[in-house]
């Protein structure tokens, strides 16, 4: 189904490049077919070994959203990627976007750690990531303008998230967009990676 995200399981841990084909996913270098979407997507892998394949695979996830996704044109060399209290093997995930190129500007990861944090760097972010480490930290109701909110097990009826990473019953992890968060972001998402969305219930997108 087009409508449904990816299909990795995870227990996926992957080695190289992952590329993405029609009706399956193919992991280079490990056969594991999926069902999934026709577009071919290049990405290392995150993921530093099969127990932490999960945490990997979702940051994999926010890295290859950016290719779907465009922002305003800025003239910063830099796009300001903002991660939630992230930990551990998310944390160490991010680190290897730090520097990477995107729309012509260098990806600067900012972690936000701590309350004070928020309220000062919110603002300057483009992307921000939450993973289920950062849940439990306060982020305003009246969402700002122009920042992406990603988040891992988002709440249903949180109108701020713009796209939410969910593990299903079957252990796939599969993305919702909300079209009227991304509006208000201000960003344009590619139709492509609009089919491939679940239909957020009780709204759009």
């Amino acid at each position: 189904m087009l409508g449904r995200w990816l299909g990795y399981t995870t227990h996926d841990a992957c080695i190289g490049e992952v590329l993405l084909v029609v009706g399956r996913v193919r992991l280079a270098s490990i056969a594991v077919l999926r069902w999934g979407l026709g577009v071919m997507l290049g990405m290392h892998c995150l993921m530093v070994s099969a127990q932490a394949s999960e945490a990997g695979l979702r940051v994999a996830f926010v890295y290859n959203f950016l290719k779907f996704i465009e922002w305003p044109e800025s003239t910063s060399t830099k796009f300001t990627l903002c991660a939630l209290n992230a930990q551990d093997v998310t944390r160490e995930s991010l680190a290897q976007l730090d520097n990477k190129t995107y729309q012509h500007r260098r990806i600067q990861v900012v972690y936000l750690d701590k309350v004070d944090d928020i309220t000062q760097q919110l603002t300057s972010c483009q992307l921000l990531y939450v993973p289920t480490t950062g849940a439990d930290m306060p982020l305003p109701q009246a969402f700002p303008a122009n920042i992406l909110l990603v988040v891992d097990e988002a709440e249903v009826n949180d109108d701020r998230v713009g796209i939410s990473l969910l593990r299903t019953a079957d252990n796939r992890i599969e993305f919702v967009m909300n079209e009227q968060a991304i509006q208000h972001a201000g960003v344009k998402v590619s139709s492509q990676l609009l089919k491939l969305a679940k239909k957020r219930k009780g709204g759009q997108g």
